[in-house]
Parts: C-alpha cells; sequence; structure tokens
C-alpha cells in the first residue's frame, strides 16, 4: 500500500511539473529615477527629482499557456508609476501601458486584442537616443511617438513570425463609436530586419480624430499634456484639436564590434480641425562605445524642422546628448547625461527638453544623474 502510494504521488507530482514546464506568468518592471538640474524653465533654474529617467518606470505580468499544436494563448498586463511620489501613470489607469490577450503560434505568428503600442514603438524606439543610452534625446515634442507616450485602446494587432530575421506587423485600433466609425481610429503598419549585426526597420502610423472628443476611441486622454502641448492643438487656437495625423519612418543600426551607430529618419503631418497644419521633418544620429562589458558611453544629435500652414512660422531645433552608463550588476545601473536644445528665432519655436519645462531662452540645458533596478 505504501508502494502505491508512493507511486501515486510521484505521477501527480511529474504531471504538475509537466504542466507548469509548459505554462507560465512572469513578474517583471523597472524603477528609474535621477536627480537633474535644468537651466531654465520659465526664466529661472531648478534642481529635481525626475521619475523614469532612464526608461520609464513600470511593472508588469506576461502570461504563456502551451494550448497544443503549436499554438498558445498570451496576455500582458503593465502598470506605468511614479517613483518619485507613486502616483500612476497613463492618465491614472491601473495597467496604462498594456492590456491585452490573444493567441500565438510560432507558424502563423500572434494576434493580441487590447491596449497595445504602435509599430513606431515596436520597430524605431531602438533608434532613438532616449533608448540607445541614457537621457532624454527624443524626437522634439515625440511628434512621430516613437517614444510610445500614448498607447491604442480597442486595438487588435498581428505580429508575424520571424523569417529568418524578417518580421511584420500591423494593428487597428476601432473608434468604439455609434453611428462615426472614424472618428478616433488609428492605424499602424511595420516591418523590420535583424541579423544581430545590422538592423533596418520601417513603420507608417494613420490617426483620425485623436483626443478627448471620443473619449471611448483609440487615442484619448494621454494624447495631451506634456511633452504633446506644442503639435497636438492648433497654432491659432490651443482649444482645437488635430483631424488627421500621419508619421511615417526609417531607422538602422549596425555594431562595429565595441562601437554601434544608428540613425533614424520620421515624416509627420498634422492636420487641425480647423485646416491649418505641420509639416516635421525629424533626424537623430547616435554612437554608442563600450569601454568595458559593465561600462558604456554614448552621444547622439537630433534635428527637427517645421513648416506650419495656416500660420507663418518655421522653427527648427537642435538637440544633442551625452552619457555614461555603468552596471554595477545585471539588474542595476548607475547613469550620469547631458541633454541640450537650441531653438530658432520666430513664433512657435519653444526651448524644451523631453520631461522639463519649456525655457524662457532659445536654450536649455539638463544635467542629470540616476539609477536604475530591474526585475
Amino acid at each position: 500500500m505504501k508502494i502505491k502510494l508512493g507511486i501515486l504521488i510521484y505521477s501527480i507530482s511529474m504531471i504538475s511539473t509537466s504542466a507548469w514546464a509548459q505554462n507560465s506568468v512572469t513578474l517583471y518592471g523597472i524603477i528609474s529615477t535621477g536627480i537633474g538640474y535644468v537651466s531654465n524653465e520659465g526664466g529661472k533654474s531648478a534642481v529635481q527629482m525626475f521619475s523614469g529617467a532612464n526608461q520609464n518606470n513600470r511593472w508588469g505580468l506576461k502570461i504563456h499557456e502551451d494550448l497544443g499544436g503549436g499554438f498558445a494563448a498570451v496576455a500582458q498586463l503593465e502598470n506605468g508609476f511614479s517613483s518619485t511620489n507613486g502616483s500612476l501613470g497613463q492618465g491614472g489607469r491601473m495597467f496604462g501601458r498594456q492590456a491585452f490577450v490573444g493567441l500565438g503560434s510560432d507558424r502563423y505568428g500572434t494576434v493580441t486584442f487590447g491596449r497595445q503600442y504602435d509599430m513606431m514603438w515596436d520597430y524605431l524606439d531602438r533608434y532613438e537616443p532616449q533608448a540607445f543610452g541614457p537621457g532624454f534625446g527624443t524626437t522634439f515634442g515625440d511628434s512621430d511617438n516613437v517614444e510610445g507616450n500614448f498607447r491604442y485602446s480597442n486595438s487588435v494587432k498581428y505580429v508575424s513570425p520571424n523569417f529568418s530575421g524578417l518580421t511584420f506587423e500591423g494593428l487597428y485600433a476601432f473608434s468604439n463609436s455609434a453611428g462615426n466609425f472614424s472618428q478616433n481610429q488609428a492605424w499602424s503598419a511595420g516591418a523590420g530586419y535583424d541579423n544581430g549585426r545590422f538592423r533596418f526597420a520601417a513603420a507608417y502610423l494613420y490617426l483620425d480624430r485623436p483626443g478627448v472628443g471620443n473619449p471611448n476611441g483609440a487615442v484619448t486622454d494621454d494624447y495631451a499634456g506634456a511633452p504633446f502641448a506644442l503639435f497636438h492643438t492648433s497654432p491659432l487656437n490651443s482649444t482645437v484639436g488635430v483631424k488627421h495625423q500621419e508619421v511615417a519612418a526609417v531607422g538602422g543600426l549596425y555594431r562595429f564590434s565595441a562601437l554601434s551607430v544608428a540613425g533614424m529618419y520620421s515624416n509627420v503631418h498634422f492636420t487641425y480641425l480647423d485646416n491649418s497644419g505641420v509639416n516635421l521633418n525629424n533626424f537623430d544620429v547616435i554612437g554608442l562605445y563600450q569601454l568595458t562589458p559593465a561600462l558604456t558611453v554614448s552621444a547622439a544629435w537630433l534635428y527637427t524642422s517645421g513648416n506650419y500652414q495656416g500660420v507663418s512660422a518655421n522653427p527648427h531645433w537642435h538637440q544633442g546628448q551625452v552619457s555614461v552608463d555603468y552596471f554595477l550588476s545585471k539588474r542595476t545601473d548607475v547613469f550620469a547625461f547631458a541633454n541640450y536644445v537650441r531653438a530658432s528665432n520666430g513664433p512657435l519655436a519653444p526651448a524644451v527638453i523631453f520631461q522639463a519645462s519649456p525655457s524662457s531662452s532659445r536654450n536649455q540645458l539638463l544635467l542629470l544623474g540616476g539609477m536604475r533596478h530591474l526585475f
């Protein structure tokens, strides 16, 4: 009897172990905080603490269940939060960064449903200075959403299998509006190639009347506020929103042993509800050098030129970034960086670094040091 009972317990334990081996729930996150000096915010210098100083703070759950036959159920919940005051990010949402469920296959690809990122983030964020090395170097005003500061509710997303380094994706986000199917809908598509040493990607994004005019649509309250104040409202009237936003972008990266170089170009066009508009051309070039396995240094230059319709303004901005990053362990690093922006003369050309308030002059400098932990 004791032998039979032992065999039964052993058999149950083996079945349980096998089931757990095929299924998983992973908890992960990033906590990053820094202290920085800003040379000019509204005419005065400031020393302040910055949440998400090297990657935005988050914690999340990744879920994978093997369904057999090469298929799996997948889901992800991702929360954003402030590490300086503990508040929720993304408009106070519990899982404002991501919240989706879907079905995946190594052979056919993955389809997911919920709140998700577009292809600008999925394919081009890796070619942006803020992602390539520590710093706040982003396309001015994040006009192309490569930084991923707004997400898409009510979205369906397809991610292809990997075809020897080549992948492609598509996303459609519903307006959820009865009788007005197009109000606050969005779609995005992209493709990329990665062979380890060389990467290249291209992506497109189209938004139709985003914002709180349809609060149940694809892109709502997280489309407003910093850093979007300049481009997400009409230059003629700040209460008038965006009618259409179109973005086309390409980027690439190449690794030369310890040196990696990357670059990106995006064209962004906003048409506002009063029929004014602006066309933006954005460029960046980045270099990163790995001095030791634990220590990297990087530098970047960014340029944006704008051409407004409906108002006489052709602003442009130069940005620079230098940074150093040292890993104390595989999951904890300390970093320091400097960001500088210089704006052109004329209207609609504020000087403002990502996460800072606008300068009263044409220039703004940020010096920041901080720490990040990944789990």
